[in-house]
């Protein structure tokens, strides 16, 4: 008995039911945490999106992957939590906003105090944070919105300051003039993760290095002649037969005449550039670790701003790039510039600015991360974190087994202020509190360190602050003993070291555990073509453009059917198109069952009377329950979604559905009223199977389908492998029939055979049940298939001549075409068309030919014509072995 008697619709329109079912469920609180079957726990935390603007096509992906696994996981019974946030994102909001301002004001930060500044920060965060939360709802993410988490908010604020005080009374966190990326547009440092590396034009240029009380002299290659002005030595390779012997003399470095030491280091390659190294320890991060070893002195020639300064003599105020080319033409004049080689080379560009990045020494604050990366590193090893797949632990180590400490300060307004405060009299200390007075000498006079935290700190927190540490009555309230260590992180890999790696060290240095127990890695969404997906390109894809063209279920099962262990997905809005003909399907199924619903029940009463048919469908449902719930328990989200699309499709609609029409338009109620059972059991069990994927639609038609007393389809159980269900003899040989049937179909088309004319086939097989359940079918194959006349035999026998035939693994298919088509006009028409594929062949091959066509082409380009070549080479292949059958 149906609860929902409204008219079921012709067309299935997706705004409609998914604005009416996120409603009903986020009312009736179906998201909130509740004990299952299972009685275990199941938490993924969001990865906060950064409140810079909306959410784009790889949040999208986060979503479908962490929302169709909760909705697994709730189904089967987990006490799930779905944990939603926001993440300031210091410098990328800081930088929208500031060029919003410029834009409306023709005003900078410096034009207002800092408070003032902040607001309008806190002003644009409320309107985009609301709009991306709004994105989220219409994705269908099943979140328990109460739990929502901003990166400022007073809790992880406290986590922050938490964090950060203990690490500085254990002497963890530590202050040091060191070399960081320096944004001069910014006037930040920035991490290694906010900066873009893009291939640059520029030049080596050979330097003249006078020897001191010699007439010999050094020849350096460098990019950046203009900071020679920082130099404070020559570095050669000690076993350098050609410079060894001067390691210990004195080089002078040309226009400001400062005498350095030659010195020997192995950093420097004996097979590249001229052999001969000047060392910058103040603007090159190599040699900064050159000067470290030497104890060289370190000269800083830049200012904040990324001009010379005093260092740069008569160079002071120029730009860097604009010094560069002064600066080598007075070398060139006083005939101290050798020789200028064009050279392209990777140069560093900040993320959000645009604008060269800076190797510069700077006042910053750090964290010694040796002892948690080691600690980070045992956690995976020993496997009490794993990824999925494997091989991104390898990313994960890269960086952990050759840590450098991290640099967590920048020179922002928006963020977590650092929480160290001075006094007038140089005393420093770290608190949680805001401090008016200082600890050691009483003085009022206190001020607070002006920087901000790196992004990464506060999220490093995210799995812990989510859930309330370190505020007790908070971890109480959410559960934190409960839902930590949460169970999966699900995130890109282009964050592995910035993000997880920092979760793993920050959670074992406070709780002793890890924060997750696996990590399931993405892929990354790019265009059609492979593209990353920028503005720049104009390629972007807003989720929300989808959802109103295609609806959310569509979208998020062409995202599902491309995530597995995969790296990238290239999403083109024709095969959002695709999956929606699918949503469609099913709509259109259940349109058909509908009317018949009521002759039959949702339980199957008695296995022993279903007919071959039915036993072989619930066999399919069971096989595919059995391969969805493996695959999703691993996150094989793509192989999850071909199960459920290949029965519903394939089996359910094309075959089931078209066997059972004549039994519900035939006389025999009986059996009428079993087959409509079995279509209304499977039924009910497509749209459990599906929902986690495709909520919105199962839902909709859960509520035709289900009981008076029944839940809403989010809170059934989740269909398992059932072993009543194993009807194997059935399952093989439907599908071999299926097969076959398929096969004849095929071979009709490939010449043109109208659907209405009859055909006599041949099959050919050495299984003996085969060739008996065959013989039995003569009916099915003749309403599927157009068979006029069936001979089912062995191997044995001989071949009919001119036919068309299709081999599989256990038959052989024969169609005889002598008196059904004309052979001569079949003949004509198969070489007219191999001539045209030997045309297009040859335009193809002529491009793969070209050595320099394929050396310059864009990969996409390239990897588009070795698949055409690929491709008409097996079409020129198949069309001759035709015509010299039908000629034979």
């Amino acid at each position: 008995m149906t609860t929902n008697t409204t008219e079921l619709a012709t067309t299935y329109s997706p705004a409609d039911v998914e604005t009416k079912w996120y409603k009903t469920w986020e009312d009736g609180k179906y998201f909130k945490p509740k004990k299952g079957k299972a009685n275990k726990p199941f938490c993924i935390i969001v990865p906060p999106p950064n409140v810079t603007g909306k959410l784009h096509a790889g949040h999208a992906l986060d979503i479908t992957t962490q929302d169709s696994l909760i909705r697994f996981k709730r189904m089967k019974g987990f006490e799930t939590l779905l944990l939603p946030g926001l993440d300031h994102a210091g410098i990328s909001t800081q930088s929208v906003v500031e060029k919003m301002v410029f834009e409306q004001e023709k005003k900078t930060r410096r034009d207002f105090s800092r408070e003032e500044f902040v607001k309008k920060i806190w002003a644009w965060k409320e309107e985009y944070g609301n709009h991306i939360l709004n994105q989220q709802r219409a994705m269908g993410t099943s979140c328990d919105w109460d739990y929502l988490t901003f990166t400022l908010d007073p809790i992880p604020n406290k986590a922050v300051k938490k964090f950060f005080v203990d690490m500085y009374n254990q002497k963890m966190i530590y202050q040091s003039d060191y070399i960081v990326n320096w944004d001069p547009m910014l006037q930040s440092a920035v991490s290694d993760a906010e900066v873009e590396h893009k291939d640059v034009q520029g030049n080596f240029f050979h330097i003249k290095y006078a020897i001191k009380g010699s007439e010999d002299f050094l020849e350096v290659a460098t990019t950046r002649p203009e900071t020679l002005f920082g130099d404070t030595a020559v570095a050669v390779n000690p076993n350098d037969e050609r410079f060894k012997h001067l390691i210990g003399k004195t080089a002078i470095v040309p226009l400001c005449n400062r005498e350095v030491p030659i010195i020997g280091d192995e950093h420097v390659d004996l097979e590249k550039g001229t052999g001969c190294l000047k060392v910058t320890p103040g603007h090159d991060f190599n040699d900064f670790e050159i000067g470290k070893r030497h104890n060289l002195p370190i000269i800083n020639i830049l200012n904040k701003d990324g001009t010379m300064n005093e260092e740069g003599l008569e160079f002071k105020g120029l730009a860097a790039k604009v010094a560069r080319n002064v600066v080598s033409k007075k070398l060139e004049e006083l005939g101290l510039l050798l020789d200028k080689k064009p050279h392209m080379h990777p140069v560093g560009h900040g993320e959000r600015s645009g604008v060269p990045i800076e190797p510069m020494i700077s006042k910053q604050w750090f964290v010694n991360v040796t002892d948690m990366s080691r600690r980070a590193v045992e956690a995976v090893e020993n496997g009490n974190m794993k990824f999925y797949p494997k091989e991104w632990e390898n990313t994960y180590y890269s960086w952990l087994r050759n840590p450098k400490d991290w640099c967590i300060s920048r020179q922002l307004w928006w963020g977590h202020q650092i929480p160290v405060f001075y006094c007038d009299n140089n005393h420093q200390w770290a608190s949680e509190h805001d401090e008016t007075e200082c600890p050691t000498c009483k003085s009022k006079n206190v001020h607070q360190d002006p920087d901000v935290l790196d992004t990464w700190f506060s999220s490093g927190l995210w799995p812990m602050s989510t859930l309330g540490w370190p505020d007790p009555k908070a971890m109480e309230e959410k559960k934190f003993s409960t839902f930590f260590p949460t169970s999966v992180l699900i995130t890109g890999y282009d964050i592995i070291f910035f993000w997880v790696a920092r979760m793993m060290m920050m959670s074992l240095q406070t709780q002793n555990q890890v924060p997750f127990k696996d990590t399931y890695i993405h892929a990354i969404v790019r265009d059609k073509l492979g593209r990353k997906m920028s503005k720049s390109l104009g390629n972007g894809i807003d989720p929300f453009d989808m959802i109103a063209q295609y609806g959310t279920d569509a979208f998020r099962f062409t995202l599902a059917a491309g995530s597995g262990y995969n790296r990238n997905i290239n999403l083109d809005p024709d095969r959002i198109g695709g999956y929606r003909n699918f949503i469609n399907k099913v709509w259109n199924a259940f349109r058909f069952i509908y009317p018949h619903l009521q002759t039959g029940s949702a339980k199957i009463n008695d296995m022993s009377k279903l007919d071959h048919h039915e036993r072989w469908i619930l066999a399919e449902l069971n096989t595919t329950a059995k391969l969805m719930n493996e695959s999703m328990e691993v996150y094989r989200y793509d192989d999850a979604s071909a199960a459920i699309y290949s029965f519903v499709y394939d089996k359910y609609c094309s075959w089931f559905i078209e066997l059972s029409k004549n039994i519900l338009n035939g006389s025999d109620e009986a059996a009428k009223a079993r087959r409509v059972s079995v279509l209304k059991f499977a039924f009910r069990k497509i749209l459990a199977l599906m929902h986690p994927l495709t909520p919105f639609i199962t839902e909709e038609l859960w509520s035709y389908l289900k009981e008076a007393n029944e839940d809403l389809l989010i809170a059934q159980e989740y269909p398992e492998y059932d072993a009543a269900l194993e009807f194997k003899e059935d399952q093989d040989q439907m599908n071999k029939f299926v097969e076959v049937t398929t096969a004849i179909r095929n071979l009709r088309a490939s010449v043109n055979i109208k659907p209405k004319d009859e055909v006599n086939v041949e099959l050919f097989t050495d299984n003996q049940d085969l060739i008996t359940y065959f013989r039995n079918n003569f009916i099915n194959f003749q309403e599927l298939a157009r068979v006029k006349d069936l001979k089912v035999g062995n191997k044995e026998l001989n071949r009919p001549n001119k036919s068309i035939v299709n081999v599989l693994t256990h038959t052989e298919i024969f169609l005889p075409l002598d008196g059904v088509i004309d052979l001569t006009e079949q003949i004509s028409r198969l070489e007219k068309e191999l001539t045209k594929t030997k045309a297009d062949y040859a335009k193809y091959e002529a491009k793969m030919k070209n050595e320099n066509f394929m050396k310059n082409a864009p990969e996409n380009v390239r990897a588009e014509v070795i698949q055409n070549e690929r491709e008409l080479g097996e079409k020129i292949a198949s069309l001759m072995e035709n015509i010299a059958q039908f000629k034979s």
